[in-house]
């Protein structure tokens, strides 16, 4: 098992799994998820499903709470969000999940024995997305699902209160140059691909899957004062949390290591860190005049074996 160790990995500390629960309440819209997502599934009763980077639960709880008659298990390579999504199963009744253990590049499993093969933000992330993805299709019954929900980098396609008067032409063309250069660095460090999103249905059919469908995710942060609405002080809490878990600069010190191992320098990987005003966020969150709108390309990738 060649995985990238957990050092590298700043999602898998107690405040980071924190934000990863609040994030997963505003992941998708469950009116979407239920109406669209599980019929285009089409999983079979009592079916055998694989979460391949389940992280803290994600997509193996909501869909354990939708369909109770799914043998659901869960995993991961980071044991600590294991033992947060045990917890949340064991507390709220989800007696149709496991978790354990494992790297998405070499999965542990005979072939041919999942009903559903799936994974949520996980391809963006691996060492090698194409060894990922025929390891989850080598897995897969003749006949069995695969899905993929995986984002694509699109920079700046978010409005927010905080930075729309800040940032001039000079800014966004430095914001470009050097976002390039951090993706170019996570793929030299073994740390994933963020253009992968859009590439998934093109993997998909290299490793022997018939692509049936391919969408993009309808959800899309929104905040405006008085914040009346629970989705919006949902996504009002996510984007508290999301700026305020870098006391210690481990955010930082990766930005400015990926920046450089994508021929940058500490300047730029300071400045593109720096970039994000997190501390105007939590001000104008806390005086209640915070207001932002934005979404990611996060490609929906529907096949089968």
């Amino acid at each position: 098992m060649t995985q990238q160790p957990a050092t590298v990995n700043p999602w898998s500390d107690d405040d980071n799994s924190a934000f990863l629960r609040l994030r997963m309440k505003t992941f998708w819209n469950g009116d979407y998820f239920e109406r669209i997502i599980l019929p285009l599934l089409n999983l079979p009763h009592s079916g055998r499903v694989l979460d391949v980077g389940c992280g803290n639960g994600g997509i193996s709880l909501l869909l354990s709470d939708l369909r109770p008659d799914l043998q659901i298990l869960g995993m991961d390579f980071e044991p600590k969000p294991l033992e947060d999504a045990r917890a949340y199963a064991s507390r709220n009744g989800l007696a149709n999940l496991t978790f354990e253990q494992g790297d998405a590049h070499n999965l542990r499993y005979d072939d041919a024995v999942f009903d559903g093969v799936l994974c949520q933000t996980v391809l963006t992330h691996v060492r090698d997305a194409q060894a990922a993805v025929k390891e989850m299709t080598r897995v897969l019954k003749s006949g069995g699902v695969f899905f993929a929900a995986e984002y694509t980098n699109s920079a700046m396609a978010n409005y927010d209160s905080v930075h729309f008067e800040k940032r001039d032409e000079a800014w966004y063309r430095e914001y470009y140059r050097i976002n390039r250069m951090f993706m170019k660095g996570k793929m030299a460090l073994g740390r994933g691909d963020d253009t992968v999103g859009a590439r998934v249905p093109l993997l998909a059919t290299q490793a022997g899957l018939d692509v049936y469908d391919v969408r993009l995710n309808d959800r899309a942060m929104h905040v405006f004062p008085p914040y009346r609405h629970e989705k919006q002080r949902n996504y009002l809490e996510l984007a508290k949390t999301a700026n305020t878990i870098d006391n210690d600069e481990k955010w930082l010190k990766l930005n400015i290591k990926t920046v450089v191992a994508g021929g940058g320098t500490e300047e730029d990987g300071r400045w593109f860190h720096h970039a994000i005003d997190s501390a105007g966020i939590v001000r104008a969150i806390e005086d209640g005049t915070f207001t932002a709108t934005g979404s990611f390309q996060l490609y929906l990738t529907f096949a089968r074996k």
